[in-house]
């Protein structure tokens, strides 16, 4: 075999292994808390990307919208209470 047909074997039972390991985690339930952690994280990211682009229009936080009214402040907080269509992604608690 050459060195390149060597690594790229090598490479692909490595990423083999890691898939594997991954699904074995998911199914347990291992992954749970860091999918429901990224889910919130990305949720909250949207919320701000949000209320910058209502701030942008001229509106005020307090006077014409809410923090908690925003709908990625609302969707992290069913992630984090386990709730709605979104409380899935906290399965394993």
């Amino acid at each position: 075999m050459t060195t390149t047909t060597t690594n790229v074997f090598i490479i692909s039972a490595i990423v083999a292994l890691i898939a594997v390991a991954l699904g074995a985690a998911y199914t347990t339930g291992a992954l749970d808390p860091v999918i429901e952690k990224i889910g919130v994280y990305f949720f909250k990211a949207e919320a701000k990307a949000e209320e910058k682009k209502l701030e942008a229009q001229g509106l005020k936080e307090g006077q014409d919208f809410f923090k908690g009214e925003l709908k990625g402040n609302q969707q992290a907080s069913e992630v984090q209470e386990g709730i709605g269509a979104l409380g899935g992604l906290k399965k394993g608690f």
